[in-house]
């Protein structure tokens, strides 16, 4: 054995040593698992699964715990006071108070003080016309068919005519269009959200690295955001359906991993029981959500037989 030989061997053996070794191998693992998790996939077989079409009723909307009729018809005396003052803030507060109350007739007989008073319905304040479309989209998600998802559109989109960087208005809208199934427009305004929220650069529309870091209490913004987020990975998973092979599995991915980020930031307010609650969440986006959460990642491994 050379000297050379022999200095190797007493290094290796050495608490140094073991420690450099030690380094080694970590690292040689590290770049086996990434070149297994980033290894292409080449087969042209597609994953047939779907959410259920039909069955919509267990996502119905929850009826608010909150209900009191005196306090609802205390807002609703406020809301009209105030719009007759044309204090129109303090009266949209009162409104939306009805809205979260689900005291539906009580918030449109408030906004009808506006909405019959004002003739120019270009002078009509945007807010009153989310109000309005927000009114009429949960009187439809609730079964009235005197209401539908086309009329809240119209009163969104005159809304955001107004207001075009308003978070609330493109959030809205993109449930409005996923719901009609136009993932396009849907997608163009949950990615306008994330825009305005800061979690894409305007310039190169590129989103950021998903992170699967918990936040303790998302911001506002944050949380309109991780609507969007939740949307763009429904639409990730239902475009998914029209493409085969690796780009059918490349929307799979990237559906699961914007789900992931969401349920690590907030986990609680995004499972079903809760998204019920939000006045957001039509029953087709529930259902489709309620899907994407129940699959898991072997999804990726699985081809039509």
């Amino acid at each position: 054995m050379t000297q050379k030989s022999e200095n190797t061997i007493n290094f290796f053996n050495s608490v140094p040593g073991r420690v450099a070794s030690h380094l080694i191998a970590v690292l040689l693992t590290l770049s086996g698992v990434w070149f297994f998790q980033n290894r292409p996939i080449l087969s042209s077989k597609t994953i047939s699964i779907t959410p259920d079409p039909i069955n919509l009723e267990r996502y119905d909307k929850e009826q608010p715990i909150n209900y009191s009729a005196n306090t609802v018809e205390a807002d609703k005396q406020l809301a009209i006071e105030q719009f007759s003052k044309n204090d129109l803030q303090a009266g949209k507060k009162a409104v939306e108070s009805l809205l979260n109350r689900g005291a539906f007739r009580e918030a449109k007989t408030a906004l009808n003080i506006v909405l019959k008073t004002e003739n120019n319905e270009k002078k009509i304040d945007p807010d009153i016309l989310f109000l309005q479309g927000r009114l009429v989209w949960e009187w439809a998600q609730s079964g009235n068919r005197n209401y539908t998802v086309d009329e809240a559109l119209y009163y969104w989109e005159k809304a955001v005519a107004k207001l075009p960087d308003s978070i609330p208005y493109q959030n809205a809208i993109g449930f409005a269009y996923y719901t009609k199934g136009d993932l396009k427009k849907a997608y163009d305004s949950w990615l306008k959200v994330l825009k305005l929220s800061g979690e894409i650069s305007p310039e190169t529309q590129i989103l950021r690295n998903i992170s699967t870091e918990a936040l303790p209490t998302p911001e506002v913004e944050q949380k309109d955001a991780l609507n969007a987020y939740a949307g763009i990975g429904l639409i990730m998973m239902k475009s998914a359906q029209t493409y085969q092979g690796n780009e059918q599995r490349e929307r799979w991915l990237r559906a699961l991993q914007y789900r992931t980020k969401v349920m690590k930031e907030a986990a609680i307010e995004y499972h079903i029981p809760q998204l019920r609650q939000n006045w957001l969440w039509s029953r087709e986006a529930l259902r489709d959500w309620d899907f994407l959460m129940r699959t898991d990642w072997n999804i990726l491994q699985k081809q039509r037989s």
